[in-house]
């Protein structure tokens, strides 16, 4: 069995949040927009998960959430 190792599981996260940063722009929506719009409080945790800072990244819902806000299939945020 091929389990993928940590390094392959990091790129695939910052795939999902490049993709996720290029749709919201071009939509022309803000973090902070985007933020509130999935429930957030303030863009920080947004800002850190789309730039994959301080090791913050998207769970499941957070993904699915911006694909509902950004009007878009998930698998889009998925495509190499």
């Amino acid at each position: 069995m091929c389990v993928a190792d940590d390094n392959e599981v990091r790129e695939f996260i910052k795939l999902v949040a490049s993709n996720i940063k290029k749709t919201r722009q071009e939509k022309g929506i803000s973090q902070l927009e985007l933020a509130l719009m999935i429930g957030q409080k303030s863009s920080a945790f947004y800002a850190n998960a789309e730039n994959f800072a301080k090791d913050r990244r998207f769970n499941l819902e957070h993904i699915y959430k911006i694909a509902k806000a950004l009007d878009v299939d998930v698998s889009e945020f998925f495509k190499k």
